[in-house]
């Protein structure tokens, strides 16, 4: 992005900072509701156990993986659903991220 554009999210690597402000993503199992395709997914995955990334959109979803393969990250798995269908109903999470979903 040139100096000009301009974009809704902050800088990256900014919210990854902000989150481990208040709660260690270190070796967590994270549950990130509304990932989209995957843009603050990326940015912390590396340092989480695993991440359970859920999106009702097909397309972010789709990209998502794609992104995902292209990087090499295998401990995120994307679905796409919403929180009223969560696939695993009391699965253990140690943080759960809603970020820019409204």
């Amino acid at each position: 992005m040139t100096s000009t554009e301009l974009s809704a999210y902050p800088g990256e690597g900014f919210e990854p900072q902000l989150v481990e402000h208040f709660v260690s993503l270190r070796r967590k199992r994270v549950l990130e509701i509304g990932c989209g395709d995957g843009r603050l997914t990326f940015q912390y995955a590396p340092r989480a156990l695993s991440v359970l990334a859920i999106d009702p959109d097909r397309p972010s979803i789709d990209e998502a993986i794609f992104q995902q393969h292209a990087r090499g990250l295998s401990n995120i798995e994307f679905r796409i659903g919403s929180i009223e269908r969560l696939p695993r109903p009391g699965a253990p999470f140690d943080v759960a991220l809603f970020s820019w979903s409204l």
